[in-house]
């Protein structure tokens, strides 16, 4: 962007005046807001002994955050904190799984449409590496927890880091050329030159318009007419290819933030709603002024320009104990539709809109402005809508827990107490206890204490009196596991999530156990559902703004379901169709972990079905299985085959087939017949019939084949493809050849077994006839 005069340039002015309007938007509303989020921030980094200063606009500490005694009170205050482990429960249980991109095309008839369609998917893939995406959920449900909304911003960023490509490099060169003044193209100089004309020798489709030419004078290519024969050449200026160029590859970032660092309107329903959105952190002024230098004379250390202490605040590091980094600005960035233009009069309303018809990004550090762009908002920022809430702005799930948090506190707090002042104090009588003997006799067990004699016949045990002290009543134990149990129900961080009891009295089996564990997880599918439509709706954005961005086939290298490292290719020319709508894979369901899959492996196989037990068995399945069951130890039938076989189709895609060379009789019989031999071929890896597992490996092999990959290599690479189907042809032909031998061998010992009867007719000698009663 060049640099902005913002005193001096009226639309910066009107942009700020905008911005700042919007700003002050329901300040009293968005300062409570702030407070509570900052609250739950303070809770999850166990701050929970904390109170409101209106003086310091933050949360401070009652014992300040240290470790030193300031009262008696501090000494029993030993929060846990229960708050952050509810939350966790959740956390881990909608982090088994990220869910996974579908793109469905436009047009199921449109080749182009589909091609860009597994463009996308492969994209989607790309941005998933680009940007840790397990991470980026995880920041996401923590944001969901302690803030309520969640908003991704997906842009485009250009970094050397990502590599390069070559650009062409153009300079405009000047020449003199004719110019049609009909249709104002360029007219070659051999038009204009009679001695070239008539020298030109042209081709068969060129002769009607080189006599044309010779007859009528000179015309134009492009539009047929007339030209003058003394017409003049006009300077033009061209552009001409000088060299290349090495430029940054671009890539689509997402970024999570919550309710602290963006500011939406709070009366709005859905995201198109808000006439604004307003994105603020916090940073040293020298990265500020790294972004925008023409600044260094406006923003400097000791002018920070905090105008709202609220949100600076509120955005924090908990680390800061009352303190505040002063050499921090506010980094402001205001996305505006608009129809935020009508704050201002008409006249200005109409400069903005047809300047900005989109949308328009304001940036501002402290006051200045900083920068300002067309952008649209909904391109580039995605928030969540809560099914459970009329509007965008929610309560976070936190929210539900803090009351927990207080009561457990004070819960501890009092056990601490009544466990220490429960020892009883005793006040003996001076004039029964000898206490100079006894400060002077060791305390150890059966010590005999000297006493006074006591007056009037009295004893000795009329002398002593104990304090009676306050004991824990029961009921706070069972207060506790009642506060407990309210703290997963309204959080549904239940016991069966993370393994715990399920009461007391509980003797469950295992098939209840995991009932129990699948009814918590049913309590999680309304944020689940919430957290998938917001992703999917993210990456609605994400990809279709990569493929804008490319300028080049992409290539990233991953690794297949064998463990082999593939290429995996982006072709530009895919991504020129269009893509219809952005689904969830497989679908939107919770996921469920791999225990849960693996008790789902062992019901299938004790239901004995031939069907299931042949999928299960399949060798597609064999990582699937092996994943599940967790032993490293156990070693399935097959695998080794498998793997073998994957990594010879390696080598035969990268070769071609074997052709033998025609034996002297087919010489002959073409010479005879003048028809050519067909040839014989054979794949370039061998088979061996003595070791391999021919059925695996020929089932390995059609996997391939029918596969994406294989689909690809039979147009891109046909010797390759041809070259895994002679070698699974091999492998097929071997089997039928041992199972013909096998089938002939079993005949015969049949056959040996059982030997042919004699004819009725024929008498066996040494046996009597079975018709003879007497057998005579």
């Amino acid at each position: 962007m060049p640099k902005i005069d913002y005193e001096n340039d009226e639309v910066a002015i009107d942009l700020k005046t905008i911005a700042l309007h919007f700003d002050k938007e329901d300040q009293a509303t968005r300062e409570r807001q702030v407070r509570r989020m900052r609250r739950l921030k303070l809770y999850w980094n166990s701050f929970s002994q904390i109170y409101w200063s209106e003086v310091a606009h933050d949360y401070k500490l009652f014992n300040n955050g240290s470790n030193s005694i300031n009262s008696d009170q501090d000494y029993y205050d030993r929060p846990i904190n229960v708050f952050k482990a509810f939350l966790e429960t959740i956390i881990a249980a909608l982090s088994i799984q990220i869910p996974a991109i579908n793109c469905v095309p436009d047009d199921a008839d449109n080749p182009l449409d589909i091609s860009t369609a597994k463009a996308g998917d492969k994209i989607a893939e790309l941005i998933y590496k680009h940007n840790n995406v397990m991470f980026l959920w995880l920041n996401a449900l923590y944001v969901y927890c302690t803030e309520g909304m969640i908003a991704c911003y997906s842009y485009s960023d250009s970094d050397k880091l990502y590599g390069t490509y070559q650009k062409e490099k153009y300079e405009d060169e000047e020449v003199e050329s004719y110019i049609c003044p009909t249709c104002q193209s360029r007219v070659p100089d051999e038009v204009f030159s009679s001695a070239e004309i008539n020298e030109f020798d042209p081709g068969e489709d060129d002769v009607e318009v080189h006599n044309v030419i010779k007859e009528a004078g000179p015309i134009c290519f492009e539009c047929g007419a007339a030209l003058d024969k003394e017409l003049q050449k006009t300077k033009l200026i061209i552009p001409r290819l000088v060299g290349f160029t090495s430029e940054p590859k671009s890539r689509v970032c997402l970024e999570v933030y919550g309710g602290l660092y963006v500011k939406i309107a709070n009366y709005a329903k859905k995201q198109c709603d808000t006439p604004y959105l307003d994105f603020s952190y916090e940073t040293h002024y020298a990265n500020a002024l790294e972004l925008y230098p023409e600044l260094r004379n406006k923003i400097s250390k000791g002018n920070q320009g905090v105008n709202d202490p609220y949100e600076q605040y509120g955005r924090l590091n908990t680390q800061y104990r009352g303190e505040f980094p002063e050499e921090n600005v506010t980094v402001k960035n205001v996305w505006l539709r608009p129809a935020s233009f009508n704050i201002l009069d008409e006249e200005k309303y109409k400069v903005l809109k047809k300047k900005f018809p989109d949308g328009v990004k304001l940036v501002l550090v402290n006051d200045v402005v900083a920068e300002y762009c067309s952008e649209c908002l909904d391109d580039h920022w995605t928030l969540t809508m809560n099914p459970m809430s009329d509007y965008l702005n929610h309560e976070p799930l936190g929210e539900l827990l803090t009351n927990i948090q207080d009561i457990t506190n004070d819960l501890i707090s009092l056990m601490l107490q009544t466990v220490e002042h429960g020892i009883a104090q005793t006040f003996a009588d001076p004039a029964i206890v000898n206490f100079n003997a006894q400060r002077q006799i060791e305390a150890q067990p059966g010590t005999l204490t000297p006493t006074k004699p006591m007056a009037g016949g009295r004893k000795v045990s009329e002398g002593f009196y104990n304090l009676q002290t306050a004991s824990l009543s029961p009921e706070v134990f069972n207060f506790y596991q009642i506060i407990q149990q309210l703290g997963q129900f309204v959080s549904g961080a239940l016991p069966s999530l993370f393994g715990g009891s399920q009461g007391a009295d509980s003797s469950h089996t295992a098939s209840e156990y995991a009932m129990s564990k699948g009814m918590a997880l049913q309590r999680l599918q309304t944020p689940w559902k919430m957290m998938t439509i917001w992703w999917k709706e993210s990456f609605g954005k994400a990809i279709p703004l990569y493929m804008k961005n490319m300028v080049e086939d992409e290539r990233s290298v991953e690794k297949d379901t064998q463990g082999n490292y593939v290429n995996v290719f982006i072709r530009k020319a895919e991504t020129d169709g269009m893509i219809g709508n952005i689904e969830l894979e497989p679908d939107e369901k919770l996921p469920i972990t791999d225990e849960q899959q693996a008790d789902i492996i062992m019901q299938l196989m004790t239901l004995n079905n031939e069907q299931i037990t042949a999928a299960l068995m399949d060798p597609e399945n064999i990582p699937f299985i092996k994943k599940v069951v967790k032993i490293p130890a156990f070693r399935l039938p097959g695998e080794d085959d498998r793997q073998k076989q994957y990594y010879e189709i390696v080598e035969l895609v990268n070769s071609a087939p074997i052709i033998q060379s025609p034996s002297p009789e087919a010489l002959e019989v073409e010479a005879m017949t003048g028809a050519p031999p067909i040839p014989i071929e054979f794949p370039s890896v061998e088979v061996d019939s003595d070791v391999d597992n021919h059925a695996i490996e020929s089932s390995i092999c059609r996997s391939w084949l029918i596969s994406e990959a294989g689909r690809l290599a039979k147009i891109e690479n046909p010797n390759g493809y041809k070259n895994v189907l002679l070698h699974m042809k091999s492998h097929i032909m071997i089997t039928q050849e041992q199972m013909q031998a096998q089938s002939a061998q079993t005949s015969e010992s049949q056959g040996k077994a059982n030997p042919a009867k004699p004819k009725q007719s024929e008498k066996i000698s040494g046996e009597k006839d079975a018709r003879s009663p007497i057998g005579g």
